[in-house]
């Protein structure tokens, strides 16, 4: 693989995460592949914002209809090329938006395309980044997989809308939860169970005095260390999901969906 300069620099120094930006700044567009709403696949250009603490961050509307797609399947790869060495770079994993407002900023700066479209307005913005991020440079004689590290220092969990619908609902799941348990498998119950912490705890954090006992009663784990193991589970894999209405708290807390979990 003929590579030159400061890529080159960063890939013998096994810098992957640093190199994959450089790729992502400076090669040509960036296309985003995802699943449309129709099952169907989408690709369309996207704005690469920033990398930092080996997360990479992207930015979009929230009107478009990409922010709609990753919503429903939070899974994308990106692809660019650099035809002057003939190297093409793909990035995937899944999906995590955040609603940081500092951060919302700062990709704005970056991407004032993106910002122009909203009108100035960055309540309109959205970004994301990437867990489980896997990253191939490649030529057409060989491909090079560049392994990524999950980013570090982000906050991983729901961001629950203060709706009294919302917090009611949470109440009943938990409580439903207590008097009659999912006829599920025991590993299936343990990951439910752990996504029912990760809605408590959001929840709790927003509502002190809500009663998060009933699934700290009911819950199947033999030891804490155990518990937190399947709710750190459970966090990643509902990544910064954002709960506006109550059927996006069952589609979450649906315990089919946690049957189907590895």
């Amino acid at each position: 693989m003929d590579l030159s300069g400061e890529l080159n620099d960063l890939l013998n120094g096994k810098e992957y995460v640093r190199a994959s930006a450089l790729l992502l700044k400076t090669a040509g567009t960036v296309y985003a592949g995802t699943t449309g709403l129709d099952g169907r696949p989408q690709v369309r250009p996207a704005a690469f914002a920033f990398e930092e603490e080996g997360a990479f961050y992207f930015l979009t509307l929230k009107s478009r209809r990409i922010y709609a797609e990753l919503s429903k399947t939070p899974y994308v790869q990106f692809c660019t090329n650099d035809e002057e060495h003939g190297i093409t770079f793909r990035l995937s994993g899944k999906v995590c938006f955040t609603e940081d407002n500092d951060l919302i900023a700062r990709a704005a700066n970056a991407c004032p395309g993106i910002l122009k479209n909203a009108g100035g307005d960055t309540k309109m913005l959205i970004a994301f980044f990437l867990l489980g991020a896997e990253a191939l440079i490649g030529t057409d004689e060989c491909e090079r997989k560049l392994p990524l590290p999950d980013p570090a220092g982000v906050l991983i969990g729901v961001t629950i809308k203060k709706k009294p619908e919302l917090r009611d609902r949470i109440v009943k799941i938990l409580e439903r939860r207590e008097a009659e348990p999912p006829k599920i498998g025991t590993d299936a119950l343990k990951s439910y169970d752990g996504a029912l912490f990760v809605f408590a705890y959001a929840a709790k954090a927003i509502w002190p005095r809500m009663d998060i006992r009933p699934i700290e009663r009911a819950a199947v784990f033999e030891t804490y260390d155990e518990r937190e193991r399947y709710v750190d589970r459970a966090a990643f894999i509902i990544g910064n999901a954002v709960i506006n209405y109550p059927e996006d708290i069952t589609f979450w807390l649906d315990p089919a969906r946690w049957t189907a979990e590895k």
